[in-house]
């Protein structure tokens, strides 16, 4: 386990991370309109595309605020500073857990969101970010990153090389497909490093069923609730669809 001093030092460097992310975010979507005429029609705020950016940017701002709180309060911010100090060099654990934390977000922002199915980006990231500070533990933390980033690599790779036009050529779906394969691997992957530990195991399955749980709220509620335009809508929003439209 992670020493106390450590974790809060950790907590300092990971809010303040998530802060900036969270303004930039939102900066950024202030820059799209929440209102537009299409055809003479004016649109009303809650189908504006800004909507889903500025909810997850208002909830990225205000947990990362709470985790400062936290870690100003239990030391955290003194201990980063007085370690920073000291200009002891090397990746040490908080700057592992910071290059992972941006590893993720990075990723779902730029890479995911706007190429892949939006219900399969967030399952994708929430898969690494969720079991990977649920387990504490810096050797698994190091293995799923670099799973992580192999996964992300091959997805930009098959963007940058133009591969995803003759995909989509066989089927619309085939990128999708792609990223619902990583997702298995993934777990898969976690699910082989954690199998000797009961503890890790049972953490593993809640952080799946959060994964899950979390599209599978946040998708319906934007798209059929608040009626917003999802970023990417790809096969598994495709089936939703189906199902949605079947049902009422």
């Amino acid at each position: 386990m992670m020493e106390k001093e450590k974790l809060r030092r950790a907590d300092f460097v990971t809010s303040v991370v998530l802060l900036a992310v969270g303004g930039f975010i939102l900066g950024y979507t202030f820059t799209m309109p929440m209102k537009d005429s299409w055809g003479g029609v004016m649109n009303v705020w809650y189908v504006s595309p800004a909507l889903l950016p500025l909810f997850i940017g208002a909830v990225i701002i205000t947990l990362s605020a709470v985790l400062l709180a936290h870690s100003i309060r239990s030391g955290g911010a003194r201990g980063f500073f007085e370690r920073l100090k000291a200009k002891r060099r090397g990746i040490s654990e908080a700057n592992v857990r910071f290059l992972a934390i941006l590893l993720s977000l990075f990723s779902f922002v730029y890479l995911t969101i706007p190429r892949v199915d939006f219900f399969l980006c967030i399952l994708w990231f929430l898969l690494f970010l969720v079991p990977v500070f649920h387990f504490d533990d810096m050797g698994l933390l190091r293995k799923m990153s670099v799973f992580y980033l192999a996964g992300n690599l091959l997805i930009l790779l098959i963007f940058l090389s133009g591969l995803n036009r003759p995909l989509l050529s066989v089927s619309r779906y085939t990128v999708d497909v792609i990223v619902l394969l990583l997702i298995v691997s993934l777990w898969i992957f976690t699910r082989l490093l954690v199998r000797t530990d009961p503890l890790r195991v049972l953490r593993l399955r809640v952080s799946v069923i959060i994964a899950l749980a979390v599209p599978l709220m946040v998708v319906p509620i934007f798209k059929y609730g608040l009626l917003v335009p999802l970023p990417h809508e790809g096969g598994i929003i495709g089936l939703m669809n189906l199902v949605r439209f079947g049902l009422f």
